[in-house]
Order: C-alpha cells, then sequence, then structure tokens
C-alpha cells in the first residue's frame, strides 16, 4: 500500500512539474508575441511623429538661413565695410542691426571683416558687445569667409548663451568684404517639445545632444567622445564652459542605425526600457531622436502573460477534473472492497487488542500495589534513619547531659545529709532552706531528662506552628555542656513570635546537628563563635547558623550533602547528618543552604515557610537574646 501510495505520489509531481513548464513556456511566448505586437504598432505610429519633429526643426531652421544675405545686402553694412575706420558709418551699421534683431526676433545680429573681427553688432550698446571681438577661430565664420556660408551649433564666447549661428559672406563681385551673421536662439522649439509624451533630442555630428525635451540631457554626449574630438571641439570653443559628459544610456537591442532599445533613467528616477527612433537632418548633420518609454509595453507583455496563464491553467484544470471523476469512479469501487475487507481486519485486531490490554490492566494494577507497598517501606526506612540518626546525636550528647545532671546530684547528696543534721539539732529554718535548694535541683534535673526525652522520642511529622525561640532554647539547652566544655562562645538572637511550619522533634534535631557541626569547625581555632539568627523573608522564615570556622572550600561545598561523604577523622561520623538534615528541611516544603559567611567561616540557612496559626501563650515582648559564654 505504501509503494503504491509513494509511486502515485511520483507521478503526481512528474504530471505537475511537465504542466508547470509548458504553461511557463506558453506564457512567455504570449508575453514576448504582445511585447513585439506592441513594438511594431509603436513603431508605426512614431513614424509620422519623428518625421513632423525633423520637419519642425528643418522648418524653424530653414527659415533663417536667408537673413545673413539680406543683411549683406543693406547699404549701411556696406559702407562700413568699405570704411572700417568711419565712425559714423559704424554707427549707422549698429542701429540697423539692432533694430534689424528686434524686427527678426534673433539673438543677435553682427558684421564681420575679412579677418573675423566685428565691425558692428545688435548689442553694440549691451552690457555684453560683440564689436570689436575677434571670431576667425570660430568655424562658421572661416567656411562664410572661404566658402559663401557657414553654420554652426555652439555656445557663445562672449555672451555663454547657446544658439544657432548662420552666417553668409558679403562679396562685391569677386572680392569678399566680409560676412553678416545671425544668431538664432532654439529655447522656443525645446519650449514646445516639452508637454510631449515622448521624449525628444538633437544630437549634432559629434554626438553632442545640442536640444532635448529634458532639460538635463542637454550638452550630454551619446557616447563616450574619442580624445581626438574634444581637442578639436576645445580648440573651437563650440562648447566653451561646459563638461560634455556621457547621457548614459545602455543599448539593449539595435535594429539598424535608426532604431534600438536602450535603458535610460529620465529625471534621474528608476532605469527604465525606452525606444529610440532616429532620424539624419540634411545639411546640417544633426539626428532628431525620438524616446518612446516601454514601460506600459512591459504591463501589457504582463498582462498577456498572465491571460495566458491563466487560460493554460483553466485547461489544465478541467482535463485533470476530467481526469478525475475517472479516478473517483475506480476509487469508489476499491474503497468499497477495501473496507469490508479492513472490516474484517478491524474486528480481529479488536479482540486482539482487548485481551492485551486486560493482561496489561492486570500487571498494571499488581505493580501498583508493589509500588504502594515499596513507598510504605522507604517512609519507614526513612523514619527509621531519622530516629536512628537522632539517637546517635543523642548518644554523642550524653557525656555532657551526665554531666550536667551528676553536678546537681552530688549537691542534692551534700543538702540532704545537711538537713538531717540541721534537724537533729532542732535548726528546722536552715533545714527548710536546704529542702527548698533541693527541690530547685530535683526541678532541674526533672527539666534536663524532659529535654531528652523529648529529643529521644519518636515523632509523627506532622507540620504545625512551632515558636523558633522556643525551639533554639531547647537546642542550646542540650548543647550546653558540650558549648562549654569547647569553650565556645554561642550567640543566639531571636525575634519574638517568629513561627514557622514543621515539626518540632524534627527541627531540632536538624539544629542539633547544625550546632554540633559548628562546634567541630571552631575547635582550636582562636576565635571559638558560634551565632544563630533568624529573620522573617516573606512568605518565609529563615534560620542562620554561622561560625568562626576556617569556612568551606568549593570541593566541600559541591559534595556537602552527599550521604556518607564526611571532612571529619574516621570514626568520628558516618557523614549522614547533613544528608539527613536536608531531607528533613525539604519535607517540612523548605530548603537547607550552605555556603561561607561574608565575614568569614561557614554560614548554614534553613528557610521554612512561615506559620500563620497563632500560638496560645503570650510572646514575649522584644527581641531575645540567648548567650552561652565559652571561654
Amino acid at each position: 500500500m505504501l509503494r503504491r501510495f509513494r509511486h502515485l505520489l511520483a507521478q503526481q509531481a512528474t504530471f505537475w512539474l511537465v504542466a508547470a513548464l509548458l504553461l511557463l513556456a506558453f506564457s512567455l511566448a504570449a508575453g514576448l508575441w504582445a511585447e513585439r505586437v506592441a513594438v511594431a504598432r509603436l513603431r508605426d505610429q512614431a513614424g509620422p511623429r519623428l518625421d513632423l519633429y525633423a520637419a519642425g526643426l528643418e522648418s524653424e531652421l530653414g527659415k533663417y538661413d536667408p537673413l545673413p544675405a539680406l543683411l549683406g545686402q543693406d547699404r549701411r553694412l556696406l559702407a562700413l565695410l568699405n570704411r572700417p575706420a568711419d565712425p559714423a558709418a559704424q554707427a549707422e551699421a549698429n542701429h540697423y542691426l539692432e533694430e534689424a534683431s528686434d524686427l527678426l526676433r534673433t539673438a543677435a545680429c553682427y558684421l564681420v571683416d575679412p579677418d573675423g573681427r566685428t565691425l558692428a553688432a545688435s548689442n553694440w550698446n549691451g552690457p555684453v558687445s560683440f564689436v570689436g571681438r575677434d571670431f576667425s577661430y570660430r568655424p562658421y565664420v572661416r567656411n562664410a569667409l572661404a566658402h559663401g556660408a557657414g553654420r554652426f551649433y555652439g555656445i557663445g564666447t562672449t555672451s555663454r548663451e547657446p544658439g544657432y549661428y548662420v552666417a553668409r559672406a558679403i562679396r562685391v563681385e569677386d572680392r569678399v568684404l566680409g560676412a553678416a551673421v545671425v544668431k538664432v536662439s532654439l529655447d522656443r522649439l525645446e519650449r514646445a517639445w516639452a508637454p510631449g509624451a515622448e521624449r525628444v533630442l538633437v544630437a549634432d555630428a559629434n554626438g553632442v545632444i545640442i536640444l532635448a525635451s529634458e532639460p538635463g540631457w542637454k550638452f550630454r554626449t551619446l557616447e563616450v567622445m574619442p580624445q581626438a574630438t574634444v581637442q578639436r571641439l576645445n580648440a573651437t570653443r563650440q562648447y566653451d564652459g561646459v563638461s560634455l559628459q556621457p547621457l548614459g544610456w545602455q543599448i539593449l537591442h539595435q535594429e539598424g542605425p535608426e532604431q534600438r532599445t536602450v535603458m535610460l533613467a529620465p529625471g534621474g528616477g528608476q532605469p527604465r526600457p525606452f525606444l529610440a527612433l532616429a532620424r539624419p537632418l540634411a545639411d546640417t548633420g544633426w539626428t532628431v531622436t525620438v524616446l518612446y518609454d516601454l514601460q506600459p509595453l512591459a504591463e501589457a507583455r504582463l498582462t498577456a502573460m498572465v491571460v495566458a496563464a491563466g487560460a493554460g491553467l483553466l485547461l489544465i484544470l478541467g482535463l485533470l477534473y476530467q481526469r478525475q471523476r475517472a479516478r473517483t469512479a475506480a476509487a469508489v469501487r476499491d474503497a468499497r472492497d477495501a473496507l469490508a475487507q479492513a472490516n474484517a481486519q478491524l474486528e480481529h485486531k479488536v479482540a486482539e487488542r482487548t485481551a492485551a490490554l486486560s493482561k496489561a490492566n492486570a500487571e498494571l494494577q499488581t505493580e501498583v500495589v508493589e509500588r504502594l507497598r515499596a513507598e510504605a517501606d522507604l517512609h519507614r526506612t526513612q523514619d527509621g534513619l531519622v530516629q536512628a540518626a537522632k539517637l546517635a546525636a543523642l548518644g554523642q550528647l550524653s557525656a555532657g547531659v551526665a554531666h550536667e545532671v551528676n553536678q546537681p546530684l552530688a549537691a542534692l547528696r551534700t543538702l540532704s545529709d545537711n538537713a538531717a543534721v540541721f534537724l537533729q539539732r532542732g535548726q528546722v529554718d536552715r533545714a527548710a532552706g536546704n529542702l527548698s535548694m533541693i527541690s530547685d535541683l530535683t526541678e532541674r534535673i526533672a527539666r534536663i531528662t524532659g529535654q531528652l526525652r523529648n529529643f529521644a522520642r519518636r515523632s509523627d511529622n506532622q507540620p504545625e506552628p512551632v515558636d523558633l525561640a522556643h525551639c533554639i532554647a531547647a537546642t542550646a539547652t542540650l548543647l550546653q555542656e558540650r558549648f562549654r566544655r569547647e569553650a565556645v562562645d554561642l550567640q543566639v538572637t531571636a525575634p519574638p513570635g517568629l513561627r514557622a511550619s514543621c515539626d518540632a522533634n524534627r527541627l531540632e534535631q536538624v539544629l542539633v546537628n547544625l550546632l554540633a557541626n559548628a562546634v567541630d569547625a571552631v575547635r582550636g581555632r582562636e576565635i571559638r563563635r558560634v551565632e544563630v539568627a533568624m529573620a522573617e523573608i516573606g512568605d518565609r522564615v529563615a534560620i542562620r547558623v554561622r561560625d568562626s570556622g576556617p569556612g568551606l572550600t568549593p570541593e566541600i561545598r559541591a559534595r556537602l550533602f552527599e550521604p556518607f561523604f564526611t571532612t571529619k577523622p574516621q570514626g568520628s561520623g558516618l557523614g549522614l547528618g547533613l544528608a539527613i538534615s536536608a531531607g528533613i528541611v525539604q519535607g517540612f516544603g523548605g530548603v537547607l543552604e550552605a555556603g561561607n559567611a561574608p565575614g568569614g567561616g561557614a554560614e548554614f540557612t534553613v528557610l521554612l515557610p512561615r506559620a500563620e496559626v497563632p500560638l496560645s501563650g503570650t510572646a514575649p515582648a522584644a527581641k531575645e537574646d540567648v548567650h552561652v559564654a565559652g571561654r
């Protein structure tokens, strides 16, 4: 079944891969076809527009061609050419050229002698006058004087304004007297191009853009200009003061010299494809180029691809639908047969599974009973271990307790003997005093033995509110003789009314273990001090036991609560005290922590839940400080 499913999945994947490739090829072909049709239609529409731009430019230039010849026939210019040093003739020629320029709306009209020096000009009285200027280096002046006519587009070296220059030689018989020059501004033609949807530019024979509907394209070059051409243009100062930088278009495709597809970024925006159609102008060497944005054609191509992909997808889905119907009918038949077979197998498996579950359930119940029994045994063992540790601690305390009891017993014998003597002598008052002291000593012995009995009894480990000050005092009583014998100063600070939720008997066992360890830690040191301090921390209470011993090394801290780990000499302990104490505190819902105090020495902290149930009796009104002096 799994093999059949994998085979079916592989067939489906192959089908969809082939379908996707065919769909992609179909949509690409449709997009390319739509783009070619759109480009052909655009080219057909652009031809008449390009002819119109070329004809308009030729017409604009052509109407200025006869003006220099007409100006050169005027008697005032001829008179100045014959008498170039006559001031009256020069003034008359200046006024004539000024009137002619205003009438013809030209940028300037001026007259040059055979050496190319200006004799008269329409701007004779302006801030920038051509009179007296030498223009012999200009190609249009040289061509007019040498060949009769000259045309030129460039930037004026005097006015710094670009313009179209037309010059005609003035002849008398076979002698050249000079030349008349007309400068025309073509800005009006550029302003007429600007609103058009297409972009127009005109480049001269050197490939320099001299007219453009985009202001930023003016005086840019179509290609990178050869160094020889740059030197020639610098010599004629045709584009004086202008840095001729390439336009920066990228030719993507070229179909002949007059049609190309370029990538261009107009206005400094993102580069876009353009269709560039060019048309040369006769007699000028100029070329008119019209650029049409192909971005809409790309959108049309994308639309055609989407439509083609949608149509192909619908066709594929239709075929799949028919195929799926046939497969569904066959699958229904196969499923009906398989269902009957599966039902029979399922009934058999259900029966087997039911038997297995019944067996597993019986085994689980047996395991639960055994686990409960094991947990009960574990709790009994743990309680026994705690009681054994308590009795072991009690055995270590027995010497001190015996000393505490022997002293009152010796005093009792002496006092009782004295009381008998006093009675024989009839000294009743002195005998009564001895009997009173005997009563106090017996009460002291009862208190010591009662504390030992309470410590030794097996507790039921039921948490209850425990007065920590009373618990610390009872523990100090048990260890009082050992502190005195080892000359250790015990300082206990117990705030009144501080209670914890725990078992008092087991807490005393933990404190006995911690204080006994503290006494061992300070044995033989110059300063022998053990401090017990209690504080309330949020919903918990903390009991801190600090000593003035050497502290805990990192190696000892890492293994401190491991069972049977001890730093004491062999025979002085089994290493179970801290492990059992940590287990007791954990059973209270608390934690036992170990570290080093800021001033040196070890510090053990017992954190216990704070008790909320008030204790019977009256708590002391102030902090209780217990001191057991050593040395």
